[in-house]
């Protein structure tokens, strides 16, 4: 923890005060909750990120821990689209670790396995095209889309001459081709595709950043080890796990301080007391309004975020497919002028699917709330734990509650009723290394 430490003090600069009391929370306003420090530019997530590896002493990929077993580092980013003003905001930070997280797991499923293809073509042609389209026989060709390329150019420079390209003879054609030299073209085009089955991947850290005047990103160290993967499969598959030494309690082992709950995401190992792994899994939710019934809905939206956490953590199918394309041309005429055209384009989707999974003994060990310090609205948050031990109990209590109802005859059950501008920089919650 004392890296932790040494690593936020360096960010005091960019620090934020949450709203202790809910008088503080209807009165602050976004520039009180700043203060002064909006002055101080931050570093981009970016930069933190490198520098949160760099003092760890890890690489994006494969690493050693002292005592030779290895884990594996992804680091993902995701932009915060919402505009700041937004009530949408605190969600699409939400949305933005998500998106983060999915880039991570990505370059874990690209790690794994990666398919690749590429397809290269270059062409340079001199002359004039008058010839006969009819007789081209491959229009899938690069030298049929040159010639049509060639052919759109002439016709652009007979209208500028005020003459119909339709209705020009063929010695306006010629006469408007000479005037282009030649025509270089080229295009290279790479394709990848990656798909697995990620499970026991979890935030080593996960970090905030909102440069004043500019859209807000949030980045996560993502980490994946063998004693990860194996609580993963007894979420599924149950039984206990090895113990080791005991720490504190896990409650304890939470951060008091709600502006570094409020920069942390996703799911957690951690070792209790007597030494057993459990899950602790941060998820949080904006209000959409201000009544009481939103800001419950918003609890219930956090604690639904943690238990997607777990349930992720379990296991998940992952795809990727990216196509990108560096493709350009450049046409020489007489006058040597020269026209340059890139043509290049990039595109990349990520899939991930959990499905449904029967998941026993979740609980809820933590709520909180925090006034955001660029929009002055409440985050909402929910801590959940698990673990083998919790998810043992819990399939021994609902085993004695089947018995008892099926024990007492028709029994109908009472349910309950449901009921800016800136500048910030934070980090969150560092995992514990002995945990994984």
């Amino acid at each position: 923890m004392k890296t932790t430490r040494t690593f936020l003090a360096a960010l005091a600069a960019a620090t934020f005060t949450c709203a202790a009391t809910a008088q503080e929370a209807s009165t602050s306003t976004p520039e009180d909750a700043v203060g002064n420090e909006a002055a101080v530019e931050p570093k981009s997530v970016q930069d933190v990120v490198q520098e949160y590896l760099d003092a760890k002493g890890w690489t994006d990929g494969e690493n050693a821990k002292k005592d030779g077993s290895r884990f594996y580092v992804a680091v993902g980013y995701g932009a915060i689209q919402a505009p700041i003003d937004s009530r949408s905001y605190s969600d699409s930070r939400v949305n933005a670790y998500n998106k983060a997280m999915l880039d991570a797991k990505a370059k874990m499923a690209e790690y794994l396995e990666i398919s690749i293809r590429t397809e290269t073509e270059h062409e340079y042609a001199e002359g004039g095209f008058g010839g006969n389209e009819a007789a081209e026989t491959d229009e899938a060709s690069l030298t049929s889309k040159l010639k049509r390329l060639i052919h759109a150019k002439i016709d652009d420079a007979l209208r500028a001459e005020g003459l119909d390209p339709d209705s020009a003879d063929r010695a306006a054609r010629e006469r408007i081709a000479k005037k282009q030299l030649n025509s270089d073209f080229y295009r290279k085009v790479i394709s990848t595709a990656a798909k697995a089955e990620i499970m026991g991947m979890q935030v080593a850290c996960s970090f905030e950043g909102v440069p004043s005047g500019k859209k807000g990103e949030i980045g996560v160290v993502a980490i994946w080890s063998e004693k990860l993967q194996a609580m993963a499969l007894s979420i599924g598959r149950g039984g206990k796990l090895p113990s080791g030494v005991g720490k504190r309690p896990v409650r304890d082992q939470i951060p008091s301080d709600k502006k570094v709950l409020l920069s942390t995401f996703g799911i957690q190992q951690k070792i209790d007391e007597n030494g057993n792994l459990v899950l602790v899994a941060f998820g949080q939710a904006g209000a959409v309004s201000d009544s009481p019934q939103s800001a419950n809905a918003a609890r219930n939206k956090a604690k639904m975020q943690a238990m997607a956490a777990i349930r992720e953590f379990a296991g998940e199918t992952v795809a990727v497919t990216t196509d990108a394309m560096n493709a350009e041309s450049v046409d020489e005429f007489e006058n040597a002028a020269e026209e340059y055209n890139d043509a290049s384009a990039y595109s990349q989707k990520i899939k991930a699917v959990a499905e449904t999974m029967k998941i026993s003994g979740i609980a809820t060990i933590k709520n909180w709330e925090c006034k955001h310090p660029i929009t002055g609205r409440t985050i909402y948050g929910a801590v959940c734990a698990w673990s083998p031990d919790s998810a043992a109990r819990a399939q021994s209590m609902k085993r004695t509650m089947d018995a008892a109802a099926a024990g007492a005859g028709s029994v109908h059950a009472t349910l309950p009723v449901a009921n800016p501008n800136g500048s910030l920089q934070g980090q969150g919650a560092d995992a514990d290394e002995d945990a994984f």
